[in-house]
């Protein structure tokens, strides 16, 4: 059961994996036109909210190569969380984090690579970058995180220890 629980996490991992690859498998058409529809949804919530007085098609054509890099850098986000958490329970959380970084990079390198034989697609480097971006955010809310619960978990053995004394 512990060795279960210990690799459990890689599971998860590598079927995020797949999903990303399937996203970057579509034609460049059917992704756009997938990303236009998470704009226009964005965009009616802007227009409701009275945020803005631009037309929705103008606000549209702004959102939408924000919506598509965000895209890119929440896949990569979670994929890094996931990365980090199967290599937490095997490995000291420091070297969980590097590798995770470096698998993601890879990752990131393999999915634009991937992109160059898809039908209207493209890999570029700068993809890479916003992937990355989104590993850098994923760090430094991990690290957030784990300081944390490192902060309480020290604070807590110094209560006990002080009961004991």
């Amino acid at each position: 059961m512990k060795t279960i629980r210990k690799y459990f996490w890689f599971l998860p991992t590598v079927i995020w994996m797949v999903v990303i690859f399937n996203f970057s498998g579509q034609p460049g058409e059917e992704s756009a036109g997938l990303s236009l529809q998470v704009t226009q949804q964005i965009v009616k919530i802007v227009k409701h909210l009275g945020v803005t007085d631009k037309d929705t098609e103008e606000l549209t054509e702004i959102l939408h190569p924000a919506v598509r890099k965000a895209a890119h850098m929440t896949e990569y986000a979670i994929l890094y969380i996931l990365l980090f958490l199967s290599f937490f329970f095997i490995v000291h959380a420091v070297r969980s984090a590097a590798l995770s970084i470096l698998i993601a990079f890879a990752y990131a390198c393999l999915d634009e690579t991937h992109q160059l034989f898809v039908q209207g697609r493209g890999g570029t480097f700068m993809d890479v970058c916003v992937d990355m971006t989104g590993v850098v955010f994923a760090v430094a809310l991990v690290l957030f995180i784990y300081s944390s619960w490192q902060a309480r978990q020290f604070s807590k053995n110094e209560k006990q220890a002080s009961q004991i004394d």
